[in-house]
């Protein structure tokens, strides 16, 4: 009778422990300080209806995130994981060119079809069909696009020295000449990141070279590439401005942390994504500042008309692991966010242009999402498999970044690599 009690003892306490045991939900995204606040925001209110569910949400430095998730995905280590918004498709022409991970990890059935699923009807049924769907199938939930085409530029200081909004690329030219005479640094930008410095250069190339399917199939099947003069163009203009007009030791320069450059007021203007706005505006608030700023495209042509489209692309996309022991779990997370007054939460945070039909609080990025956007060109190259350092026609390999001096000299390099990984 005693061992009786025992084990009806024993099954109580373990039948307890089952009931009272949580879900433990893992989402993994790379390291972007506001979207990490609008997830931590929507974790708290999603796990506070949902007390049964634990959310474990994990984040790393974007090349650390690039290493690792791709690991956890594989070991279904992961239940929701981040990606960009479908993008850098394989055409006819792309002969020899990997799938890209996003696409290899559907193919291989790693992630669920959300198909069906009736939060999708919150989305924009072009933002749907544009960057979530693949084959025809529905894989992934876009949270928004996002400019990156742009500079903000500091009003107050303009007015001081009676400077108007660049249109063309002389104006620019002549605007940063007329700071630096007055001791007024013009640009900063995170140069210690690299990659901001790249993401910059589409928006030189992007003006001057408006088709980029076109520009990207002329790499592919034998055309000029990267020795194409308004290839050159473009890299030659963008240098002449981080030589001349850039705060000196920009290279050393972290991101996110460089916005405080811009809304002390050391420099007046500050290439970089549209999404940073939101982020300027709190810091210039928290600092007790007054800050006057404005975004326009960069103009990198000498025809004004050239420069009034904005380049960018779809952002953050999460996907559902669909071997997930916790899959319901997954897609009652993603039905929660995709709430209107969910969603209205993460966009307003992030200071993206919304996939869903709700409005943008912050003024900037209201008169940013007035404007046409256009894929730009990072979004449609695919690379050739081993091809060599300077194949990528990147910036950063020139002065003051890098170390070759010409734009001339490069691009022979660069067409070189390129060339040199034709598939045999």
């Amino acid at each position: 009778m005693k061992k009786m009690s025992i084990l009806l003892l024993v099954c109580a306490f373990s039948m307890a422990a089952f009931a009272n045991a949580e879900t433990v939900l893992r989402i993994n995204a790379w390291d972007n300080p506001a979207t990490n606040k609008a997830v931590e925001e929507i974790n708290q209110r999603f796990m506070k209806e949902n007390p049964d569910i634990k959310v474990e949400f994990t984040f790393a430095p974007r090349d650390q995130f690039n290493q690792e998730n791709p690991m956890r995905v594989a070991a279904g280590d992961v239940d929701i994981w981040a990606d960009f918004g479908f993008s850098n498709h394989i055409q006819d022409y792309h002969k020899g060119a990997a799938l890209p991970l996003r696409y290899q990890n559907i193919e291989a059935g790693l992630v669920e079809p959300l198909d069906g699923q009736a939060f999708l009807q919150n989305y924009k049924p072009e933002a749907v069909k544009d960057a979530m769907t693949y084959k025809g199938k529905v894989y992934g939930v876009c949270m928004g696009s996002v400019v990156f085409s742009g500079i903000f530029y500091n009003k107050d200081i303009f007015a001081k020295y009676n400077l108007a909004m660049p249109t063309t690329y002389e104006e620019l030219v002549n605007v940063a000449e007329t700071l630096k005479e007055n001791g007024v640094t013009p640009f900063t930008t995170a140069g210690a990141a690299v990659w901001p410095v790249n993401m910059s250069m589409f928006g030189f190339i992007a003006p001057l070279i408006p088709d980029g399917e076109a520009f990207e199939k002329e790499l592919w099947t034998g055309g000029p590439g990267y020795k194409n003069p308004k290839y050159m163009e473009a890299l030659e203009k963008y240098q002449n401005l981080l030589l001349n007009y850039y705060e000196d030791g920009f290279q050393a320069i972290e991101y996110n942390p460089h916005i405080g450059r811009f809304t002390s007021g050391t420099v007046a203007m500050l290439p970089d994504g549209m999404w940073q706005a939101n982020s300027i505006a709190s810091d210039a608030k928290e600092k007790g500042l007054t800050l006057n700023f404005g975004y326009m495209p960069i103009p990198a042509s000498d025809n004004a008309e050239d420069n009034k489209m904005y380049y960018g692309k779809y952002d953050l996309l999460w996907m559902v692991h669909s071997q997930s022991k916790n899959k319901e779990a997954a897609l009652k997370w993603l039905e929660f966010l995709s709430r209107k007054e969910n969603y209205q939460i993460f966009i307003n945070t992030v200071g993206w242009l919304p996939t869903q039909d709700v409005t943008v609080e912050n003024p900037v990025l209201a008169e940013i999402s007035q404007h046409p956007m256009k894929v730009s060109f990072e979004q449609i190259h695919i690379a050739r498999q081993n091809q060599g350092r300077y194949a990528d026609g990147s910036i950063v390999h020139l002065k003051p970044v890098g170390t070759i001096e010409t734009v001339e000299e490069f691009a022979d390099l660069a067409q070189k690599d390129w060339e040199a990984a034709v598939p045999k």
